[in-house]
């Protein structure tokens, strides 16, 4: 360290004036502000439209194997079945499986606009 006194140069002071200080105070803060903003609308928008994507727009596997399997039903021939217990006994009456155009055609048949009712 030196004992000599500090020579000041021209345009040099010890604390910056204090209306700049607050423009870039002030700029720097309403950056943060728009930025942080900015980033949360397009988190929320990527998550809206996934959320879109995944529910409403796009069929899901399960749905579609439903649907397959509705399909595939609807296409049997109808027939008789009987339930049995765990110990093979018999356990209710038999069952005729129709499927659903069968069904419906019989129905239409039965009691569709005939009049008669048989």
């Amino acid at each position: 360290m030196s004992n000599e006194p500090h020579t000041h140069v021209s345009g040099e002071a010890e604390d910056p004036t204090s209306g700049p200080t607050w423009v870039v105070g002030l700029a720097g803060a309403i950056l943060t502000v728009v930025v942080v903003l900015g980033v949360t609308a397009i988190y929320y928008a990527a998550e809206r439209a996934e959320t879109e994507h995944k529910v409403m727009s796009v069929r899901s596997q399960e749905a579609e194997l439903r649907r397959e399997a509705d399909r595939a039903a609807l296409m049997n021939e109808a027939y008789w079945e009987q339930w049995t217990d765990a110990d093979g006994v018999l356990a209710g009456e038999r069952t005729l499986v129709v499927p659903m155009d069968t069904a419906r055609d019989i129905v239409k048949k039965r009691w569709g606009g005939s009049g008669d009712g048989h």
